[in-house]
């Protein structure tokens, strides 16, 4: 459940850095962090996405 939640953050912090105007008035440090943070996010989905659950065999 965390890892959808970290997706959909990650796909509206990305999304929101292309598509909406109002990002222009911020300054580039400020947009450079919502990126790097939608990234971080999406790394951290996909990490606990794929990660084995502690009882499984493989």
């Amino acid at each position: 459940m965390v890892a959808v939640v970290l997706f959909l953050i990650a796909f509206l912090t990305l999304a929101a850095s292309r598509a909406f105007p109002f990002l222009d008035d911020i300054p580039g440090v400020v947009e450079a962090a919502v990126v790097v943070g939608g990234v971080a996010c999406g790394f951290g989905g996909v990490y606990l996405w794929l990660r084995k659950s502690p009882g499984s065999r493989a």
